[in-house]
């Protein structure tokens, strides 16, 4: 026994083909329908994935270390768990790294550690970031942030985030520092706190 639906879809069926003019309309609503369905899948097919390319380094090094120099003269050492080498972009990227910064007779000033860093091997100038320390040869002063710029051909160390300097004398905090190589005359922006801990020499 046919289903009493199947009579009812059939007549509806018939009766739109039942005239040529009806004939010609349900051919052309046939037709825009699936030029609209073909539209609405060609615009999902050129949407954009949201995939983001990958960078691969060049080179992978365990146990990373390199010399900071000037003019032949060693002005530190840098260490490192681990670093990646992207030649087109001249840069290291490492990890867990620790510096020494020596005098000019080679002893060690200050030691510097952070988790991540970027090493630029055209300019020499380097960013640390992540738990940056300092610590004085004598193990007297402590200096704190999260990012810091060693810019090799001024000299200089830079940075523009907050910094706390630690000290038997007191503590100091700030918004910044800048300072030769080797945090020799550092200078605090807007400092706050013990700031005479300031007039000793890092």
């Amino acid at each position: 026994m046919i289903p009493s639906y199947y009579h009812k879809e059939k007549t509806a069926i018939s009766c739109l083909f039942s005239s040529p003019a009806r004939v010609l309309a349900g051919a052309f609503f046939i037709i825009l329908c699936l030029l609209s369905a073909g539209c609405r899948e060609k615009e999902i097919a050129q949407a954009p994935s949201g995939e983001q390319s990958v960078e691969i380094p060049d080179q992978i090094f365990d146990g990373f270390e390199m010399a900071i120099t000037e003019s032949g003269i060693k002005k530190g050492w840098i260490q490192a768990d681990r670093a990646e080498k992207y030649t087109a972009k001249g840069l290291f990227k490492a990890e867990n790294l620790t510096v020494f910064f020596y005098t000019q007779t080679g002893a060690i000033k200050s030691v510097m550690t952070s988790r991540k860093g970027l090493i630029h091997t055209e300019s020499g100038d380097m960013e640390v970031m992540d738990s940056v320390v300092v610590i004085s040869s004598d193990s007297t002063k402590t200096l704190l942030t999260e990012y810091l710029v060693l810019k090799n051909k001024d000299n200089r160390i830079l940075g523009d985030s907050a910094v706390e300097i630690r000290s038997p004398k007191g503590v100091v905090f700030g918004d910044g520092i800048e300072a030769d190589a080797g945090f020799e005359n550092l200078e605090v922006k807007n400092p706050t706190g013990d700031i005479h801990v300031l007039g000793d020499d890092f």
